[in-house]
């Protein structure tokens, strides 16, 4: 039998999975999409994801549906290795959070590894905040810092997960600012949350969008915002560098299908994916809520998570986050 040259294979490949397309359209009301969040529900990166679900319903056509699975777990690797083993057939789609996905690659033995996903493209990026509960006697992160020097270890500060990125940004405030606090983890950032609201630890670190809104509605405060300036949304909201903590850090969140999963696919989803971010409802939604959209097509999302991959190795290296 005559081999097929590569050009026949690709066009064979490629013919297949767009014939593929209206079928699994035409499933889609008994077969929806599911996009998995790796923390518990109420979290910033679960919000994000429900948000986005109806206009990603919208953008995908053929009348798609989506529901949000949370899988929760060490810092969101548990869904992350599920969605990785997935039938490639574009119904298993991960709303993945950086750095956590690079982190856990130095930290734990995840069954995947970066280049287990096709990323069809980033949507939300924010700074995150610093904030603690309205009982304690904290009104600035210098307070904090202070209280921190003078009891290492005695203040509890929560988050997600070992390793993921607010325990990154807690040990970047810790180096840069000389003090040791303990890091409480858990499930996601609305649990942390709902601990500093009832008492049970000091303060936690979060998107602006999680946390902006509690704080303007008197249910937290907001100690600082991890950003060089001042955010025109909040402008009372002080700077962890004008408080003498140079740390200016955030989370990124995009979309993420197996890597086997056809071209065709990964086109309709990236196409998805950046409709949903120019839709200008969505983006009243986002304004409405502080969630900042920053979007990335499939090549530079590509990118970025190479680039944090290497730079969070490099950090791994020179100070690990879990000893």
């Amino acid at each position: 039998m005559a081999r097929e040259t590569p050009q026949v294979t690709t066009r064979r490949i490629l013919v297949g999975g767009a014939l593929a397309l209206p079928a699994l359209a035409a499933r889609a009301q008994d077969r929806p999409i599911q996009i998995y969040v790796g923390f518990a529900p109420g979290g910033n990166i679960d919000l994000a994801a429900r948000m986005a679900a109806p206009f990603l319903e919208r953008h995908l056509g053929g009348g798609t549906q989506i529901i949000v699975v949370n899988k929760p777990g060490a810092g969101g690797m548990l869904m992350l290795n599920d969605v990785a083993a997935a039938a490639p057939d574009g119904r298993h789609v991960a709303l993945v959070s950086f750095p956590a996905l690079v982190t856990a690659l130095y930290d734990n033995t995840p069954r995947y590894r970066v280049d287990s996903f096709a990323y069809v493209g980033l949507l939300t990026d924010e700074p995150y905040t610093v904030f603690v509960g309205t009982d304690t006697p904290y009104r600035s992160l210098r307070d904090l810092v202070e209280a921190a020097r003078a009891q290492p270890e005695a203040i509890n500060i929560a988050g997600a997960g070992v390793g993921s990125a607010p325990h990154l940004a807690l040990m970047a405030i810790e180096r840069a600012a000389g003090v040791r606090f303990t890091w409480v983890p858990t499930q996601g950032a609305g649990q942390a949350m709902q601990l500093v609201q009832g008492g049970h630890v000091a303060g936690s670190i979060s998107t602006v969008s999680l946390t902006v809104r509690a704080h303007i509605q008197g249910t937290l405060r907001v100690v600082a915002i991890m950003e060089r300036d001042r955010w025109d949304k909040a402008p009372d909201l002080p700077t962890g560098v004008e408080q003498g903590v140079d740390v200016l850090v955030g989370s990124a969140r995009g979309f993420a299908l197996p890597v086997a999963t056809p071209a065709p696919i990964l086109a309709r989803w990236e196409e998805a994916v950046r409709r949903t971010a120019n839709d200008p409802e969505f983006r009243a939604l986002a304004e409405r809520d502080f969630l900042i959209v920053r979007h990335m097509d499939r090549p530079t999302m590509t990118r970025f998570v190479e680039d944090q991959a290497r730079a969070y190795g490099d950090i791994w290296r020179s100070s690990p986050w879990r000893r």
